[in-house]
Protein backbone atom coordinates (compact mmCIF):
# COMPACT_ATOMS: atom_id res chain seq x y z
CA UNK A 1 0.00 0.00 0.00
CA UNK A 2 1.56 3.27 -1.04
CA UNK A 3 1.25 6.44 1.01
CA UNK A 4 3.47 9.33 0.01
CA UNK A 5 2.81 11.09 3.33
CA UNK A 6 4.37 8.06 5.03
CA UNK A 7 7.34 7.94 2.63
CA UNK A 8 5.92 4.90 0.83
CA UNK A 9 5.65 6.12 -2.77
CA UNK A 10 3.76 4.31 -5.50
CA UNK A 11 5.61 1.19 -6.70
CA UNK A 12 8.32 1.51 -4.06
CA UNK A 13 9.93 -1.25 -2.03
CA UNK A 14 8.62 0.49 1.10
CA UNK A 15 5.04 0.19 -0.18
CA UNK A 16 5.52 -3.44 -1.21
CA UNK A 17 7.07 -4.31 2.16
CA UNK A 18 4.10 -2.71 3.95
CA UNK A 19 1.70 -4.88 1.92
CA UNK A 20 3.67 -8.11 2.25
CA UNK A 21 4.14 -7.69 5.99
CA UNK A 22 0.35 -7.45 6.36
CA UNK A 23 -0.52 -10.29 4.02
CA UNK A 24 -1.97 -8.00 1.34
CA UNK A 25 -1.66 -9.24 -2.28
CA UNK A 26 -0.82 -6.56 -4.83
CA UNK A 27 -0.30 -5.79 -8.51
CA UNK A 28 2.58 -3.94 -10.15
CA UNK A 29 3.86 -3.07 -13.63
CA UNK A 30 7.13 -4.20 -15.18
CA UNK A 31 8.96 -2.79 -18.21
CA UNK A 32 12.48 -2.94 -19.62
CA UNK A 33 15.20 -0.32 -19.48
CA UNK A 34 17.30 0.36 -22.58
CA UNK A 35 19.79 -2.26 -21.42
CA UNK A 36 17.16 -4.91 -20.76
CA UNK A 37 16.67 -4.73 -16.98
CA UNK A 38 13.07 -5.27 -15.77
CA UNK A 39 12.07 -2.35 -13.53
CA UNK A 40 8.84 -1.71 -11.66
CA UNK A 41 7.14 1.49 -12.81
CA UNK A 42 3.63 2.25 -14.02
CA UNK A 43 4.40 5.05 -16.53
CA UNK A 44 6.32 4.85 -19.78
CA UNK A 45 8.23 7.92 -18.57
CA UNK A 46 9.92 8.36 -15.19
CA UNK A 47 9.16 12.08 -14.87
CA UNK A 48 5.84 11.95 -12.98
CA UNK A 49 7.24 9.80 -10.21
CA UNK A 50 10.81 11.10 -10.04
CA UNK A 51 10.75 14.59 -11.52
CA UNK A 52 13.55 13.69 -13.94
CA UNK A 53 14.76 11.11 -16.42
CA UNK A 54 12.55 10.45 -19.42
CA UNK A 55 11.14 7.50 -21.34
CA UNK A 56 12.14 4.22 -19.67
CA UNK A 57 13.06 2.64 -22.99
CA UNK A 58 15.73 5.33 -23.45
CA UNK A 59 17.30 4.98 -20.00
CA UNK A 60 19.91 2.48 -18.87
CA UNK A 61 19.58 0.85 -15.47
CA UNK A 62 22.37 3.09 -14.17
CA UNK A 63 20.35 6.16 -15.21
CA UNK A 64 17.27 4.87 -13.38
CA UNK A 65 19.30 4.11 -10.26
CA UNK A 66 20.12 7.80 -9.89
CA UNK A 67 16.43 8.72 -9.64
CA UNK A 68 14.33 8.84 -6.47
CA UNK A 69 10.58 8.30 -6.11
CA UNK A 70 8.38 11.25 -5.09
CA UNK A 71 11.10 13.15 -3.25
CA UNK A 72 11.96 10.25 -0.93
CA UNK A 73 15.07 8.10 -0.68
CA UNK A 74 13.27 5.26 -2.46
CA UNK A 75 14.76 4.08 -5.76
CA UNK A 76 12.84 2.64 -8.69
CA UNK A 77 12.93 -1.09 -7.85
CA UNK A 78 13.72 -3.92 -10.22
CA UNK A 79 11.56 -7.01 -10.60
CA UNK A 80 14.33 -8.96 -8.86
CA UNK A 81 14.15 -6.55 -5.89
CA UNK A 82 10.40 -7.11 -5.48
CA UNK A 83 10.57 -10.89 -5.82
CA UNK A 84 13.36 -11.08 -3.24
CA UNK A 85 11.56 -8.76 -0.84
CA UNK A 86 8.22 -10.59 -0.96
CA UNK A 87 9.75 -14.09 -1.18
CA UNK A 88 6.40 -15.75 -1.82
CA UNK A 89 4.69 -14.30 1.27
CA UNK A 90 1.71 -12.93 -0.70
CA UNK A 91 0.33 -13.51 -4.21
CA UNK A 92 1.24 -10.84 -6.77
CA UNK A 93 0.03 -9.87 -10.23
CA UNK A 94 2.87 -8.88 -12.56
CA UNK A 95 1.56 -6.61 -15.31
CA UNK A 96 3.81 -6.91 -18.38
CA UNK A 97 3.72 -3.28 -19.43
CA UNK A 98 4.19 -3.10 -23.18
CA UNK A 99 3.62 0.25 -24.88
CA UNK A 100 3.16 -1.13 -28.40
CA UNK A 101 1.24 -4.14 -29.66
CA UNK A 102 3.47 -7.02 -30.72
CA UNK A 103 7.16 -6.43 -31.33
CA UNK A 104 10.04 -8.44 -29.86
CA UNK A 105 9.20 -10.63 -26.90
CA UNK A 106 12.18 -9.71 -24.70
CA UNK A 107 10.04 -8.46 -21.82
CA UNK A 108 7.88 -11.58 -21.72
CA UNK A 109 10.97 -13.78 -21.77
CA UNK A 110 12.66 -11.81 -19.00
CA UNK A 111 9.55 -12.01 -16.79
CA UNK A 112 9.21 -15.74 -17.45
CA UNK A 113 12.86 -16.28 -16.57
CA UNK A 114 12.51 -14.36 -13.28
CA UNK A 115 9.31 -16.17 -12.29
CA UNK A 116 10.66 -19.63 -13.07
CA UNK A 117 10.45 -21.62 -9.84
CA UNK A 118 8.80 -18.74 -7.96
CA UNK A 119 5.59 -19.10 -5.94
CA UNK A 120 2.89 -20.19 -8.45
CA UNK A 121 0.34 -17.89 -6.78
CA UNK A 122 2.21 -15.00 -8.39
CA UNK A 123 0.63 -14.56 -11.82
CA UNK A 124 1.12 -12.35 -14.88
CA UNK A 125 -1.09 -10.29 -17.15
CA UNK A 126 -0.87 -7.83 -20.02
CA UNK A 127 -3.06 -5.49 -22.06
CA UNK A 128 -1.26 -6.80 -25.15
CA UNK A 129 -2.86 -10.07 -26.35
CA UNK A 130 0.33 -11.01 -28.18
CA UNK A 131 2.19 -10.79 -24.87
CA UNK A 132 -0.55 -12.88 -23.24
CA UNK A 133 -0.11 -15.60 -25.85
CA UNK A 134 3.66 -15.56 -25.46
CA UNK A 135 3.43 -15.83 -21.69
CA UNK A 136 0.96 -18.70 -21.94
CA UNK A 137 3.65 -20.54 -23.91
CA UNK A 138 6.56 -19.46 -21.69
CA UNK A 139 4.76 -20.08 -18.39
CA UNK A 140 2.26 -22.90 -18.99
CA UNK A 141 2.06 -23.75 -15.29
CA UNK A 142 1.23 -20.17 -14.18
CA UNK A 143 -2.06 -18.26 -14.53
CA UNK A 144 -1.93 -15.58 -17.25
CA UNK A 145 -4.51 -12.82 -17.61
CA UNK A 146 -5.81 -10.46 -20.27
CA UNK A 147 -6.28 -6.85 -19.13
CA UNK A 148 -8.69 -4.40 -20.74
CA UNK A 149 -10.88 -1.40 -19.98
CA UNK A 150 -11.47 2.06 -21.43
CA UNK A 151 -8.10 1.97 -23.26
CA UNK A 152 -8.32 5.74 -23.58
CA UNK A 153 -4.84 6.13 -25.10
CA UNK A 154 -5.53 3.69 -27.97
CA UNK A 155 -6.87 4.58 -31.41
CA UNK A 156 -10.65 4.09 -31.81
CA UNK A 157 -10.25 0.83 -33.73
CA UNK A 158 -7.71 -0.64 -31.31
CA UNK A 159 -9.85 0.55 -28.41
CA UNK A 160 -12.86 -1.37 -29.72
CA UNK A 161 -10.83 -4.48 -30.50
CA UNK A 162 -9.15 -4.32 -27.12
CA UNK A 163 -12.45 -4.05 -25.28
CA UNK A 164 -13.98 -6.91 -27.25
CA UNK A 165 -11.00 -9.17 -26.42
CA UNK A 166 -11.71 -11.42 -29.42
CA UNK A 167 -8.15 -12.72 -29.13
CA UNK A 168 -9.20 -14.54 -25.96
CA UNK A 169 -10.56 -17.27 -28.21
CA UNK A 170 -6.95 -18.00 -29.22
CA UNK A 171 -4.91 -16.92 -26.19
CA UNK A 172 -7.33 -18.48 -23.66
CA UNK A 173 -6.37 -16.36 -20.64
CA UNK A 174 -6.95 -17.79 -17.18
CA UNK A 175 -8.50 -14.55 -15.93
CA UNK A 176 -9.60 -11.17 -17.24
CA UNK A 177 -8.97 -7.83 -15.54
CA UNK A 178 -11.19 -4.91 -16.47
CA UNK A 179 -11.56 -1.28 -15.44
CA UNK A 180 -14.18 -0.99 -12.70
CA UNK A 181 -15.41 2.38 -13.94
CA UNK A 182 -16.33 0.75 -17.28
CA UNK A 183 -18.38 -2.07 -15.72
CA UNK A 184 -20.84 -3.55 -16.35
CA UNK A 185 -19.56 -4.30 -19.84
CA UNK A 186 -21.02 -6.85 -22.22
CA UNK A 187 -17.64 -8.05 -23.47
CA UNK A 188 -16.23 -8.50 -19.97
CA UNK A 189 -19.39 -10.38 -19.02
CA UNK A 190 -19.10 -12.60 -22.08
CA UNK A 191 -15.57 -13.72 -21.24
CA UNK A 192 -16.27 -14.21 -17.54
CA UNK A 193 -16.91 -17.86 -16.69
CA UNK A 194 -16.72 -20.09 -13.65
CA UNK A 195 -13.20 -21.05 -14.76
CA UNK A 196 -12.16 -17.54 -15.91
CA UNK A 197 -12.73 -14.97 -13.13
CA UNK A 198 -13.21 -11.27 -13.80
CA UNK A 199 -10.95 -9.01 -11.74
CA UNK A 200 -11.74 -5.30 -11.44
CA UNK A 201 -9.36 -2.34 -11.18
CA UNK A 202 -9.17 -0.11 -9.20
CA UNK A 203 -11.37 0.50 -6.10
CA UNK A 204 -10.35 3.70 -4.30
CA UNK A 205 -12.85 3.74 -1.43
CA UNK A 206 -15.21 1.51 0.57
CA UNK A 207 -18.06 2.69 -1.67
CA UNK A 208 -16.19 1.58 -4.80
CA UNK A 209 -15.30 -1.68 -3.07
CA UNK A 210 -19.00 -2.33 -2.39
CA UNK A 211 -19.79 -1.75 -6.05
CA UNK A 212 -16.91 -4.00 -7.11
CA UNK A 213 -18.19 -6.86 -4.98
CA UNK A 214 -21.41 -6.82 -7.01
CA UNK A 215 -19.64 -6.80 -10.36
CA UNK A 216 -16.44 -8.87 -10.22
CA UNK A 217 -14.86 -11.92 -8.66
CA UNK A 218 -11.97 -9.94 -7.17
CA UNK A 219 -10.56 -6.43 -7.34
CA UNK A 220 -7.44 -4.32 -7.00
CA UNK A 221 -7.58 -1.38 -4.57
CA UNK A 222 -5.57 1.75 -3.90
CA UNK A 223 -5.69 4.72 -1.54
CA UNK A 224 -7.51 2.96 1.28
CA UNK A 225 -7.41 -0.35 3.16
CA UNK A 226 -10.36 -2.77 2.91
CA UNK A 227 -11.75 -3.83 6.26
CA UNK A 228 -10.54 -7.41 5.78
CA UNK A 229 -6.94 -6.13 6.02
CA UNK A 230 -7.47 -3.49 8.71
Amino acid sequence: MYDEDAARPENSLAAFAYAADRGIPFEFDVQLTADGVPIVLHDADTTRMTGAGGPVRGLAKADVDRLRLAGTDERVPTLDDVLALVDGRVPMVVDVRRWTIGGPGRLEQVVADRLHGYDPDTVAQSFDPIAVRRMRSLMPDRAIGQASGSLASATPILRLLGRMMLTNAVTRPDFVTFELAELPDRYASFWRTAQRPLIGYTAHSPAEELRARDLVDGFFFSGYLPAVYA
